[in-house]
């Protein structure tokens, strides 16, 4: 999920996908849980993209060994659980549009984001969203788009969050091809 749209979710879910697919070598799914299918026309211009329907009639496609499901709802959820797949990667968009108590289900909780000054009242906005809903420190991952070490602190800081929970997220060139170099970074965001 991301602390505003347009900060990277989907590219940064898409190449989580292709991590776990191909180098971890696991059946995985990637679901578009908000309503602007933007999946469907990055889908349509990839090689060897095929069109498939679930045993319920489920439209979905597959690419490079992922399935994609572009524009599912919370009601579909429960069968696509139930599919055998090793990873179900979510895709929420941002938070003021996700379907925030399916986010609280995820054995993973990773949050997008950025330091940048015109960016710090989304963190605001974020925080104060989801405090009556959790405890921030419990299962969640901070992603930093931007930011040296002095912001890192401050904003641990300011919102008493572990460093050990913060990571600012490194260069994904192309979120299909998954560089050596971003191994143990992906490795380290599934170990949540």
């Amino acid at each position: 999920m991301g602390c505003n749209s347009g900060i990277g979710v989907t590219h940064l879910a898409i190449a989580l996908c292709n991590f776990c697919a191909s180098k971890l070598g696991k059946r995985t799914a990637y679901i578009e849980l908000h309503q602007r299918n933007e999946i469907l026309p990055f889908l349509s211009g990839q090689k060897h993209t095929v069109s498939s329907k679930t045993d319920t009639g489920r439209s979905f496609f597959q690419c490079r060994g992922i399935d994609y499901y572009p524009n599912a709802n919370e009601g579909e959820i429960p069968s696509l659980l139930n599919l055998g797949y090793s990873y179900l990667i979510f895709d929420l968009g941002s938070f003021m549009e996700a379907d925030f108590p399916e986010f609280l289900r995820c054995d993973c909780k990773i949050v997008l984001g950025s330091l940048a000054p015109w960016k710090a009242e989304s963190w605001k906005e974020f925080f104060s969203y989801i405090c009556g809903s959790t405890h921030l420190w419990e299962g969640f991952r901070y992603l930093l788009q931007t930011g040296n070490t002095k912001d890192i602190l401050h904003f641990s800081k300011m919102y008493q969050i572990s460093g050990r929970q913060i990571t600012q997220i490194p260069f994904i060139k192309n979120p299909l091809y998954i560089e050596k170099a971003l191994f143990l970074f992906f490795q380290e965001l599934l170990a949540c």
